[in-house]
């Protein structure tokens, strides 16, 4: 059977005041913020004091940011409406890799050189070629 030493209760009672100290922090720390006041400043009015408390209507004079306005944004469609779920998985125009179809390309035009015939002689596409005349 063990026996406590004063060493060892002395340091038991230090333990527990640091213990102590340390839960009244805490308290301090996370204790909820003090309920406010329906109208502020009205618990702190005396008697010749006049306080007066109207509603907030700064929401009327508020501007609904992009976010809001865009249809395909996360706060527009958490409305509450069901919407039909996407199946497929959209389109990937612009990401890197990507291969959209259902259109046909531009044509390619070729010209046969060889099948141009020589500027007849004395015309302004033989000045041009000769460096004669300026092209435009």
């Amino acid at each position: 059977m063990l026996l406590a030493s004063p060493a060892l209760a002395q340091s038991a009672e230090e333990l527990d005041a640091r213990v102590a100290e340390r839960i009244a922090a805490a308290g301090e720390t996370y204790r909820a913020a003090p309920e406010q006041p329906a109208c502020p400043g009205g618990a702190a009015g005396g008697e010749n004091e006049i306080v007066v408390c109207g509603r907030d209507d700064s929401a009327r004079w508020r501007v609904r940011s992009s976010r809001e306005t865009d249809p395909l944004s996360r706060e527009s469609l958490r409305d509450g409406l069901p919407r039909a779920p996407q199946l497929d998985r959209g389109s990937c125009k612009g990401q890197p890799g990507c291969m959209v179809g259902g259109w046909v390309p531009p044509p390619v035009y070729y010209i046969d050189l060889k099948a141009i015939p020589e500027a007849p002689a004395g015309s302004d596409a033989e000045k041009v070629a000769r460096g004669e005349m300026a092209d435009r």
